[in-house]
């Protein structure tokens, strides 16, 4: 019997790792913990604030895009540099028009260093402060604005969309965890595996996590995962492909024994 490894990140994103995994032989099942939707009416463009006043953006997802993205003016803002988290969010601000794109990796910390030796390099060209807009969800993890702050460059954070929690599992998952045929479980942030967690006991599936193994992209989502997994891997890189690649190890070193 197939043993599935499941993916909890919102949609486009889940479908898109379960392909991955697919491809290297790993049989992936998609459950999303999570939705996200902009708390920024369209109509209201001038909530984002005057574009000259700013030096960039900063994009910590892909929803931030999609919700900036909709707003009336999105277009004055395709001209800033964008600095964004990983692959997806990159493809995302070049869809809706973005052209100078600077990419980092391992959630918004990774973010840190690439914003600090842009905003460096361009004052070695023309020497002003640095004032970033950082349209976030309403719930963080990480304050880009507080670690931005420690290298004396200004970002202004606007809440422009909200990650709502998905009451249930999606019935082939529930259907999986009452077999036991969902040996691994993949947490990128420790919202979404407190969600997991909670939906797996409200469905009466809790003691499934006794048969699963948590792979967490840090400390703090394996500690927010609670106890009671059958083995707990903590990626020493908080990267969607290192993620990734610990679930294809794992299920060619287990699954297949």
């Amino acid at each position: 019997m197939a043993k599935f490894t499941l993916i909890i990140r919102p949609q486009p994103d889940a479908d898109r790792d379960v392909g991955w995994l697919n491809r290297y032989g790993v049989p992936a099942i998609a459950s999303p913990v999570m939705s996200g939707a902009p708390v920024l009416p369209p109509s209201l463009a001038h909530d984002l604030g005057n574009p000259a006043d700013f030096t960039g953006i900063i994009f910590t997802s892909r929803h931030a895009v999609d919700a900036v993205a909709k707003t009336a003016d999105a277009t004055t803002w395709i001209s800033k540099p964008a600095f964004v988290v990983g692959s997806a969010t990159a493809a995302a601000a070049k869809q809706a028009g973005f052209k100078n794109i600077i990419i980092g990796s391992g959630g918004g910390a990774g973010l840190v260093e690439p914003i600090r030796q842009a905003v460096t390099d361009a004052n070695r060209a023309n020497p002003q402060k640095a004032n970033l807009l950082w349209p976030s969800a309403r719930e963080i993890s990480f304050d880009m604005t507080a670690a931005m702050r420690r290298h004396d460059i200004a970002v202004q954070r606007l809440p422009a969309y909200q990650m709502t929690a998905n009451a249930d599992l999606v019935p082939p998952v529930r259907a999986a965890l009452a077999k036991n045929c969902i040996s691994a479980v993949i947490g990128m942030s420790p919202r979404s595996i407190q969600i997991l967690r909670e939906n797996m006991d409200a469905s009466g599936l809790g003691s499934a996590r006794n048969k699963i193994d948590l792979i967490a992209s840090s400390d703090a989502i394996a500690a927010a995962a609670g106890d009671g997994w059958d083995h707990v891997y903590v990626a020493r890189h908080p990267r969607r492909s290192r993620l990734l690649a610990i679930a294809v190890l794992r299920h060619r070193r287990f699954d297949l024994a």
